[in-house]
């Protein structure tokens, strides 16, 4: 499904906006504060119900507005079918999402409607930031691809996690109050790991490709002699020497670890303390690479997550956040000419029109140019 009509209501400054008639490639240029990132904000909202840029939803509804809505008028290219998602978020913390008329009751019914990848400033600490970065990197493609079930098995396993975690604290050791809690916690999380480990090797094949192609178009010598096949590896959130993960494995390492969790307080092993190292020449990443490249690096594994859910045979939306601040001519080329092979939506913002010109894609005749106001009232200006 593709974005062809996005409407956005009383959203942070936007008060009324509409982006009509939208197609493979969106260039959104405006000064500062006219409501360019809200745009894609909005987007985003509109596939995960949540912003990326602040957790507090009173922050993104207008100031003097009880409620936001986002609606987007979404057309499946292969049955010439079109139908509305809307999302209404209020300030006493409502949310209503409609489908094609049907309310939705579950945050899982979103999976594959809408996917976007986000690329902005803060997606370049997937390196240097915590673990949860890269567990959000991860899980990512995992919720996207519906029939694995991944939304269920995690509220599944962050129910029991909270339950043992409790009796931790409260220091109730005994068996029989711990042992059904950490089943529960082993079966699912045994289930998110098996999801993980597949997406994880699926994106690093991807990965692969990806670079391939952005070291073709930047030339060797933007990289000084390094290639950029990182040393990708998966840490599962326990210490799984057989690499298995399994269910039975990590039920015995959760009863052994009673006694030295209660003294935590917390559960120290599971899926919830997962995380990626990323290396190359055995060093950490961050350490070899400039900041240039390591931008460059994120942006490859971004759109090799993108990639692999278009393989999996579901339409993908790109925003891409200010990038000529973050990118200089060179990279933003070497990153467009990829971006317009993978068959994605893309939706790029930017100050300056002359940021983005016709070079930047491979199809021009698919670009479309809006021109966004401060505090838009009406349609957002389209540019041919």
């Amino acid at each position: 499904m593709r974005l062809c009509e996005l409407h956005i209501s009383n959203f942070r400054n936007l008060r009324r906006c509409v982006l009509s008639d939208l197609s493979t490639f969106n260039f959104i240029h405006g000064v500062n504060g006219s409501g360019k990132t809200s745009v894609l904000e909005a987007i985003h909202m509109l596939s995960l119900t949540r912003s990326f840029r602040s957790r507090k939803i009173n922050s993104v509804v207008n100031f003097d507005s009880p409620s936001l809505l986002v609606r987007g008028e979404l057309v499946d290219g292969a049955f010439d079918d079109s139908r509305m998602l809307g999302i209404q978020r209020g300030r006493d913390k409502s949310l209503l999402v409609k489908y094609a008329g049907e309310r939705l009751r579950s945050f899982s019914d979103l999976a594959g409607l809408l996917p976007v990848q986000l690329i902005n400033p803060d997606s370049f600490q997937l390196f240097e930031g915590s673990p949860t970065v890269r567990r959000q990197f991860l899980d990512w493609s995992v919720f996207h691809v519906k029939h694995l079930g991944f939304y269920q098995e995690w509220s599944r396993y962050r129910k029991a996690l909270k339950q043992r975690n409790a009796l931790l604290r409260r220091g109730k050791l005994s068996p029989s109050m711990l042992a059904p809690w950490e089943e529960e916690i082993a079966l699912t999380g045994a289930k998110i790991t098996a999801m993980r480990r597949r997406q994880f090797e699926l994106t690093e094949k991807a990965y692969q490709a990806i670079s391939s192609e952005l070291l073709a178009s930047l030339g060797d010598a933007s990289f000084q002699g390094h290639d950029v096949s990182l040393t990708m590896r998966f840490s599962p959130g326990w210490d799984d020497r057989e690499g298995e993960g399994g269910e039975s494995a990590l039920l015995q390492i959760l009863e052994q670890a009673r006694e030295q969790d209660a003294r935590q307080g917390f559960t120290r092993v599971g899926p919830h303390r997962a995380d990626i190292r990323f290396s190359m020449s055995g060093l950490p990443a961050q350490d070899v690479l400039s900041r240039g490249q390591i931008k460059t690096v994120v942006c490859a594994l971004k759109l090799a997550q993108a990639k692999m859910l278009i393989a999996e045979g579901l339409d993908v939306a790109l925003l891409l956040d200010d990038l000529p601040a973050e990118l200089d001519r060179q990279r933003r080329a070497a990153l467009f000419s990829v971006v317009s092979q993978l068959g994605a939506q893309v939706f790029a913002t930017s100050i300056d029109e002359s940021d983005l010109d016709d070079a930047w894609f491979a199809c021009a005749e698919k670009v479309k140019r809006f021109h966004v106001e401060h505090c838009c009232r009406g349609n957002a200006e389209a540019e041919k």
